[in-house]
């Protein structure tokens, strides 16, 4: 997770009071400062006391020290530290400070505590032509802030897609909210390859404030299926679903709808195996998930998923089109890989 804050206040030096980020993640925290101190010397140090703090990092030298760096900004009067790979050793009071000449140093005074927060996926697979849903975990206090999502490689420029105040949805790319559980949906359906790259789960604290976490998506040929399959009315089919061999030891599952972010599970191979007409079963060294439906009827017909659980919240998935019909069962597109090689 990495946290970029910032501050108000008219002091002559100034930063945000208190930051809480979890374990393992990166914080950033910009000290302000008054324009008299665009050309002095900034540091960072540690300790509940001004006068006994242990200096860490300072923007003449070392300006990097382990996982600690600083960085001036003169010309937005502004300086800023970023710990990364945090540990709870490293919760305590630290000052963003201000070299004086001559005179007693200015600095403000902040507090950082580490927390054992819920992680978020960092690295997701998904299909192209797939879908994926991706969950973004976060503290309680963060309840009713407003939720993003947005895409780049560094958080202090990423381009935000969809918020959970406007737009909820743009695209393939749709977002949601579940205060409850503590933790936003990410859903992008119809993935392509240049999908792939670097996204970020971000919660907005305050104006110009927020926290997030990175996550990696790749577009591969992950899950696999038959796009659309026709049946005739009262019959049986076996709908095969391919999956990657990463994918081997997880839970497979079958569901219904027309958007992958609220389809309803049928049957999983954990736990519900069959349900009604409709079973699913699993070999693990063929790669692949068999569903089958008995007794078709003219209400079976619609969208359905192949889905895989990669980690709590978090799933992968193709849509197959079921069309039940008074002719012929016949398969009328499959995906462009041939099963038998997945």
């Amino acid at each position: 997770i990495q946290l970029v804050v910032f501050p108000t206040g008219a002091d002559s030096v100034s930063s945000v009071g208190e930051v809480s980020v979890q374990r393992g993640g990166s914080v950033t925290i910009p000290c302000s400062y008054e324009d008299s101190y665009k050309t002095h010397v900034k540091y960072w140090c540690r300790g509940s006391d001004w006068f006994t703090c242990s200096t860490t990092v300072r923007t003449d030298f070392p300006q990097k020290k382990d996982e600690v760096s600083i960085r001036d900004d003169p010309d937005q009067r502004v300086f800023t530290v970023t710990i990364n790979n945090l540990k709870p050793g490293v919760s305590d009071y630290y000052w963003c400070c201000v070299e004086i000449n001559f005179h007693p140093d200015d600095g403000k005074k902040v507090s950082l505590s580490v927390t054992e927060g819920a992680p978020t996926v960092n690295k997701v697979s998904a299909q192209r032509g797939g879908s994926v849903t991706i969950p973004c975990s976060y503290d309680n206090i963060y309840q009713q802030h407003e939720k993003y999502w947005c895409r780049g490689s560094d958080w202090s420029s990423c381009t935000t897609i969809v918020r959970t105040d406007s737009p909820q949805k743009k695209d393939e790319v749709s977002i949601r909210d579940d205060p409850d559980q503590r933790v936003f949906i990410v859903t992008m359906n119809n993935l392509k390859t240049g999908n792939s790259g670097y996204y970020w789960c971000g919660v907005e604290i305050s104006r110009g404030s927020a926290v997030g976490t990175r996550v990696s998506l790749s577009v591969t040929e992950g899950v696999s299926t038959l796009n659309t399959v026709s049946v005739q009315r009262g019959g049986i089919v076996t709908i095969p679903c391919s999956y990657d061999d990463r994918f081997k030891t997880l839970v497979k599952y079958w569901c219904r709808g027309s958007d992958w972010s609220s389809c309803s599970p049928i049957v999983r191979t954990d736990s519900t195996k069959i349900s009604g007409e409709v079973s699913i079963r699993d070999d693990p060294d063929q790669l692949v998930f068999t569903v089958t439906i008995k007794n078709l009827t003219a209400g079976d017909s619609g969208s359905y998923w192949c889905g895989v659980e990669i980690s709590r919240g978090s799933t992968v998935g193709t849509r197959v089109y079921l069309s039940v019909t008074e002719g012929k069962m016949s398969v009328l597109q499959t995906v462009a890989n041939e099963m038998h090689r997945m």
